[in-house]
């Protein structure tokens, strides 16, 4: 048996070296994004519905339902809905 737990999404954008990720973290209830980040007890961040580009080109590499990404790779991360035009 496990414990559901609650959660919010969050649709972000992630930079790697060479990456851009668009995909959707999930954070608890009233957790901010930088706090997620930093007080993670995982190495790895969890993205779901993830579109993965290559930064050089913004070409489409591939699409899947999860990922696993290792935290270390990040170099920025932010959420769409904080984009302006």
């Amino acid at each position: 048996m496990y414990v559901k737990i609650d959660k919010e999404s969050f649709e972000v954008i992630i930079l790697t070296v060479s990456l851009k990720i668009v995909g959707i973290v999930h954070t608890l209830p009233q957790e901010r994004l930088t706090d997620f980040m930093a007080e993670a007890t995982s190495d790895y961040l969890p993205v779901t519905d993830a579109a993965i580009y290559h930064l050089a080109d913004d070409k489409l590499i591939a699409k899947t339902k999860f990922m696993s990404l290792s935290r270390k790779d990040v170099t920025l991360i932010f959420p769409t809905s904080e984009m302006t035009k």
